[in-house]
Formats: structure tokens, C-alpha cells, sequence
């Protein structure tokens, strides 16, 4: 990737997060928004997360669509790569090394599924969570400040 694209990503993914902030949503309903999109989006659903994003946002109000949807371009394929690597040792990590026997079998098939899957659920979790930490402090400061701005104009009109 080279260094224009990547500043581009940047820029896409910065301008989406200070929409998302600027909703009408609480922090609390931008932040879990957010959780909910990045658990999803960690799992491996071969895109389908992105149709319960659409069916989430259609049936909540609560649920902040740019916060939502923001999530794939924090989790993008460059990102999801590194964490199948992740999710297999976190599966290993939990319930051991798969059967060494050559050739494979649909019992060590299965095994390594509940590895991987077990895996990215927890990286999910673990993400999710921290997602919605920084998420709700970055949009209670960001609408502090904003706020602040708007009383130190007004402020300043009255008092000329």
C-alpha cells in the first residue's frame, strides 16, 4: 500500500469518525455502535457482517450508522490477515495443538475450526471492548470541546 493511499484510508476513516461524532446519538449509543460493528467485523463472516450492519441500523434507532459502518475501515483486509494468525493461537492458546497426524482428517478439520472460531470471538470481545472505551472518550471530549467553542464565541459576541 503505498504512502498516498494509506494518508487517503486515513483521511476516510478520520472524516467518518468526526461525522459519527458530530450525530445526534449519545456517546454511549456511538460507542456501542461501534462495538457492535468492530465485534462483527472482526468474526470471519466473508462480508455478510456488513448485511447486519444494514439490518441492525434499519430496525434501532439507537444504532449510530456511521459509527456502525466506520468499523470496516478500521478492520479492512490488510488488518483481518494478521488476525486469523491471531485467532488460531488464542484457539490453541485455549484448547491445545490440533492432531499432528499426517494427512488431516475431518476431526482435525473440526478442530481447527473451533480453534479459529473460538479465537476470533474472543478477539472480538477483547476489541469490541476497547473500541467502545475509546470511541465514548474520544466523543465526550470532542463534543466538550465543541462545546466550549461554541460558548467562548458566543461569549465573546456578547460581550463586544
Amino acid at each position: 500500500m503505498s504512502r498516498s493511499s494509506l494518508s487517503k484510508y486515513w483521511h476516510r476513516f478520520y472524516g467518518e469518525l468526526r461525522a459519527a461524532f458530530r450525530e445526534e446519538h449519545t456517546p454511549h449509543e456511538v460507542a456501542g455502535s461501534f462495538s457492535i460493528g468492530m465485534f462483527v467485523v472482526v468474526l470471519p463472516s466473508m462480508g455478510l457482517g456488513l448485511l447486519l450492519f444494514l439490518y441492525l441500523s434499519r430496525v434501532s434507532e439507537r444504532i449510530s450508522r456511521i459509527a456502525i459502518f466506520s468499523t470496516a475501515l478500521v478492520v479492512n483486509p490488510l488488518v483481518k490477515a494478521p488476525m486469523y494468525v491471531a485467532a488460531f493461537w488464542i484457539g490453541v492458546w485455549a484448547f491445545g495443538p490440533v492432531g499432528d497426524a499426517p494427512g488431516g482428517s475431518l476431526a482435525d478439520a473440526i478442530a481447527v475450526a473451533v480453534r479459529m472460531v473460538s479465537g476470533f470471538v474472543v478477539l472480538g470481545l477483547v476489541l469490541a471492548a476497547l473500541g467502545y472505551v475509546v470511541v465514548y472518550l474520544l466523543v465526550t471530549e470532542y463534543r466538550k470541546r465543541d462545546i466550549e467553542l461554541v460558548e467562548e464565541v458566543v461569549d465573546d459576541d456578547l460581550i463586544e
